[in-house]
């Protein structure tokens, strides 16, 4: 299920990682600006590489009950391109809920792509997956995604506050979260 996941949409195809996506994921995660609202260090073409390697362990791991790590290659449809990701996997506050994340490539920005990419996988991680609920963290000057989750119908739940000290990155981000019974 989770080695040949496909999904489909008006523009865009969804599948796990493969080796071949290395040159253009890490272009798309290297562009100026990318990490502004990600509280991660821009890797490096082999953490990309490493990245790839791992998300493909995690799929072979992942099951209906535990979702180690579900990260996906956002493919045009038409010109069969890697235009960013997303994915699934583990809060890294929460460790308990699963949290959907995304990122795309500046030149596919504004045209409802990532929304797109998102909602789909959000509809493929109820229905399929069989999730009950899914959370989103975001920072909060980060206005397209404030944007995108509320329009999957997210609730905001809080702003993430008194963090460990090891947690210090996600201090002020906000926590929504959507259950299945809303899809």
């Amino acid at each position: 299920m989770f080695l040949n996941l496909h999904i489909e949409t008006e523009r865009l195809i969804i599948r796990p990682y493969a080796l071949t996506d290395l040159d253009d994921l890490y272009a798309v995660v290297s562009e100026p600006d990318f990490y502004q609202f990600i509280p991660e260090d821009v890797p490096s073409r082999d953490d990309v590489r490493r990245i790839i390697e791992w998300s493909i362990r995690c799929n072979e791991k992942n099951t209906l009950t535990k979702i180690h790590k579900l990260n996906l290659a956002i493919v045009d449809q038409k010109r069969q391109t890697l235009i960013g990701y997303c994915g699934l996997g583990p809060d890294d506050v929460k460790e308990t809920e699963v949290e959907l994340y995304y990122g795309i490539s500046e030149a596919y920005r504004g045209q409802g792509i990532a929304y797109e990419a998102v909602q789909a996988l959000l509809k493929y991680a109820f229905n399929k997956i069989g999730l009950l609920k899914v959370v989103a963290v975001v920072h909060p000057e980060n206005v397209a995604s404030l944007r995108i989750v509320d329009k999957l119908g997210m609730n905001y739940d809080y702003t993430y506050n008194n963090l460990y000290p090891e947690l210090k990155d996600f201090e002020g981000l906000r926590h929504y979260s959507i259950e299945a019974k809303a899809y």
